[in-house]
């Protein structure tokens, strides 16, 4: 492969990575909601 072919195409790619590592931070996915919350123990003087 010719030499001067490596530099275009190494741009290319560094181009290419931050254009997509952009998009995906631009459409980045809200948080689901918890369907299911782990129920908080309640502990009262008398389970001592």
């Amino acid at each position: 492969m010719d030499s001067d072919l490596l530099i275009p195409i190494f741009w290319t790619l560094v181009f290419g990575a931050l254009i997509i590592l952009g998009a995906r931070r631009l459409t980045k996915k809200l948080p689901q909601e918890k369907k299911w919350v782990r129920p908080e123990k309640k502990t009262t003087d008398d389970d001592e």
